[in-house]
């Protein structure tokens, strides 16, 4: 049997506007600009505290840069001339000075080791951290969504009861593991074991091929995590009143999920991302060692392990912490045009 939904004759067709279009377009207009102003205004705010973390973090890692340069045989006059070539015998606040100036012409300093501008040395290492990490939250988001989606729909009203026993131990399993351990036994499995895939980058593999062991580290756990939290919200939301009514109306299964049902997963998994996109930054640190992978993570090792150069830290810090900021707003955007409701003051 078919439903026809009829239009009243006092339904505006559609070229017509409604009375009610225009101060809704209005009001939305106004949170927008209110909404953007907020967070730009909040974006100077946290780059400022950044700028300031970046420079403070700094003293507290054990070891002279003097040193470092100068050689552990070198005497205490040579260690001084290098302290004073680097500007590290000034008082703190001059130091700190000399610094907020050089960030505002967005200068970093000349890296201790290399002497060549520090950010220019961060940023060579920033298409490979992230060329491992946006794939991998592509990867876990799209999985993730795509397994949590099924497995709720499956097991909706405590059906299959075995099926979510299954999916609760292996995504709790996968999630617990630490993200280097599970470099470590995928390079085992498929480099020592299997031999399909290089063990670490080389320009010998090709860079495709040397790719996929970091991006799959980098996508299991996040891919558990976020097919969890999918699941649960796949639970409730196939409960409201609006879904049940879409299968009373017997919609086609793509019509009934895709249509109606991710939108409001989206919102959920969107918000997840952002979280998880600044946890992959540190994590990609690790499994870069893992894979002797050239990215930001052996840069921020040898400069802080090694060479003690303080430009080429607080300049990886700064590009790190840059990065999630602006993911962060990117993915408040992208919420903002799938629900205008999240943009803080705005009613619908």
């Amino acid at each position: 049997m078919t439903r026809t939904l009829r239009e009243s004759p006092s339904t505006p067709g559609p070229g017509a506007l409604s009375s009610t279009d225009a101060p809704r377009a209005s009001t939305l207009t106004a949170a927008w600009r209110r909404f953007l102003l907020r967070r730009a205004g909040g974006l100077v705010v946290n780059l400022v505290i950044l700028v300031l973390l970046t420079f403070l973090i700094v003293q507290l890692i054990p070891g002279d840069p003097a040193v470092a340069i100068a050689g552990e045989n070198a005497s205490l006059a040579q260690v001084d001339l290098v302290r004073a070539q680097l500007g590290l015998d000034q008082p703190l606040p001059v130091q700190l000075w000399d610094y907020v100036v050089g960030v505002a012409q967005f200068d970093f300093g000349d890296s201790f080791r290399y002497r060549v501008p520090a950010m220019q040395v961060v940023m060579a290492a920033v298409p490979f951290t992230l060329a491992i990490t946006l794939p991998a939250v592509v990867l876990l988001l799209i999985l993730g969504l795509a397994l949590g989606m099924s497995v709720g729909v499956a097991t909706r009203g405590d059906r299959r009861r075995w099926l979510g026993g299954v999916f609760n131990a292996v995504t709790a399993l996968f999630s617990s593991i630490p993200v280097y351990v599970q470099a470590t036994i995928l390079v085992v499995i498929f480099a020592v074991v299997l031999r399909v895939l290089p063990p670490a980058y080389s320009p010998a593999y090709g860079f495709g091929a040397a790719s996929i062991l970091p991006i799959a580290s980098l996508t299991i756990g996040g891919m558990c995590s976020v097919a969890r939290i999918v699941r649960h919200e796949t639970a409730v939301i196939l409960e409201q009143d609006y879904m049940r009514t879409a299968r009373g109306w017997r919609l086609p299964a793509l019509s009934l999920y895709a249509k109606h049902m991710l939108p409001n997963l989206l919102t959920t998994a969107l918000t997840l991302s952002g979280i998880i996109l600044t946890a992959l930054l540190g994590s990609a640190l690790i499994t870069e060692a893992v894979f002797a992978w050239p990215g930001l993570g052996g840069v921020i090792v040898q400069a802080i392990a090694v060479d003690k150069d303080y430009p080429v830290i607080r300049s990886a810090v700064f590009v790190i912490g840059t990065i999630s900021l602006l993911i962060t707003l990117v993915i408040d955007i992208i919420l903002g045009l799938i629900d205008p409701r999240t943009l803080g003051d705005q009613r619908g």
